[in-house]
């Protein structure tokens, strides 16, 4: 289980890529922008791999022997997590291509514009969608060991 420290580091880290992805583009400033978003995402990619790879399955493990009728919910959560991952692994190919191609365009920001707009989207969802399944797996794993199985004879 994370500790409340390692907890609030984690959404740390995702309040500080949202800030990054929510920063306007200031024009002649592209570069400095993916700069920032990259900076911010390295953090927060380093906490969510840690998350998924690391303290969910021992989550999952931990609810699992707590109460096996959790196991159909506990296998959503796992390929929730694995979702993620790939969704993660594909924002990240397009922000080094978005980084890369930069330089580039800093003269005609609006060639690129399409392609950080679709950054940005894609990097709001995925910090949406590992939002929630945080907030889903801790729902399950406080039932998991609190949930009323009824009276026992």
């Amino acid at each position: 289980m994370n500790t409340t420290h390692e907890f609030d580091e984690f959404r740390a880290t995702l309040d500080s890529l949202e800030t990054a992805l929510n920063t306007p583009i200031v024009a002649g400033e592209l570069a400095d922008w993916t700069q920032v978003v990259g900076e911010a995402w390295s953090g927060a990619a380093e906490q969510v791999s840690r998350q998924i790879e690391d303290i969910h399955p021992r989550q999952f493990d931990e609810m699992a022997d707590a109460d096996p009728e959790m196991l159909s919910r506990v296998e959503t959560l796992r390929t929730e997590d694995k979702e993620i991952a790939q969704e993660r692994d594909a924002f990240h190919r397009h922000l080094a291509r978005v980084i890369e191609h930069a330089p580039k365009f800093e003269r005609d920001e609006e060639k690129i514009k399409s392609h950080t707009t679709a950054l940005i989207e894609a990097g709001l969802a995925l910090i949406q969608r590992i939002r929630k399944q945080e907030v889903a797996l801790q729902t399950w794993f406080v039932e998991a060991f609190q949930r009323d199985r009824g009276v026992a004879d």
